[in-house]
């Protein structure tokens, strides 16, 4: 993380100018004259002090009070400074490794015919990208996995999922209990709600829910696959797999969905939290709208 120091100086000098703008300031000057009859009377009727100690220790009262008052609003200051200047690097950052994987992807296309096993390693590029980026967003260890359709070129309300990838990390949530149960859309809350809103041709897509285990009416098919039923996350953001813009001003197709979940409650509330998996939905669906048709046309 780096800032400029230059800025610094600034927040001095803004702080600096900041301490003077208070109304006792202004008490203080338009009544000058009480208060320095107020300083003498306290002074001597209090701590017995002569009229120039008074005076003096009334002065340093105020100078301290000042020096205070501008410590406090550098600090506040400097804070939301530091924390700007952190939430610019992670997003630099996350811009970086989105571009790396975009390369990627832009690398795997330009190869003639369908190669399944490189766009696997795309994808789980995305997975490992994604991970890397929301664990330092959310401060808090993340999960990433692309759900696309079993025998379905797209998905509709009838549709069973499978797990197409997860960042290398949590590949151990594929276990056979996992990958023997039918994971259909109605089944799983996530997965409902996001292509209802696709259908709708909503302008806001995600399903965020930042309280799953405590939340009524949630249906998730991978419960049974957990020790009371209890998910491995208490956070989670689903973004169906559409395109931004759509040219026939249709209802788009959707073509899957991003699942980010975190061990972090109350993980998901930035706007950019969404826009960043909107932007990769965005980039991905050509490639897993080619890929779905060319499996599923196998079978």
């Amino acid at each position: 993380m780096t800032f400029n120091y230059r800025e610094i100086w600034t927040i001095l000098a803004k702080s600096f100018e900041s301490s003077f703008k208070w109304k006792l300031w202004k008490w203080l000057l338009t009544g000058s004259l009480g208060t320095l009859v107020g300083a003498l009377t306290l002074g001597e009727k209090i701590f017995h002090l002569d009229p120039k100690r008074s005076i003096f220790f009334a002065a340093v009262s105020v100078a301290a009070l000042f020096l205070i008052r501008f410590i406090l609003i550098f600090f506040k200051e400097s804070l939301k400074y530091f924390h700007q200047v952190y939430v610019n690097s992670v997003y630099g950052e996350a811009i970086i490794i989105l571009k790396d994987n975009f390369a990627s992807t832009h690398y795997y296309r330009k190869s003639p015919g369908h190669n399944d096993e490189e766009f696997m390693k795309s994808m789980m590029l995305f997975c490992n990208g994604l991970k890397d980026i929301y664990d330092k967003i959310l401060k808090s260890q993340t999960s990433v996995s692309i759900k696309v359709p079993i025998r379905d070129i797209s998905v509709s309300e009838h549709t069973t999922m499978m797990n197409l990838t997860r960042d290398t990390k949590h590949i151990s949530r594929d276990t056979q209990q996992y990958k023997e149960i039918k994971h259909t859309i109605i089944g799983n809350t996530p997965f409902s709600y996001c292509l209802s809103k696709v259908v709708n041709n909503s302008k806001e897509k995600a399903y965020i829910n930042n309280k799953v285990n405590e939340t009524e009416n949630y249906n998730n098919t991978s419960r049974e696959c957990y020790e009371n039923g209890k998910l491995p996350y208490n956070s989670e953001l689903v973004f169906p797999i559409v395109p931004i813009f759509n040219e026939t001003k249709n209802n788009s197709t959707c073509h899957g969905f991003i699942c980010i979940d975190s061990v972090k409650y109350d993980a998901f509330k930035s706007r950019y939290d969404v826009a960043i998996l909107e932007g990769v939905a965005d980039g991905i669906y050509d490639m897993i709208s080619e890929r779905n048709n060319s499996i599923n046309n196998q079978n």
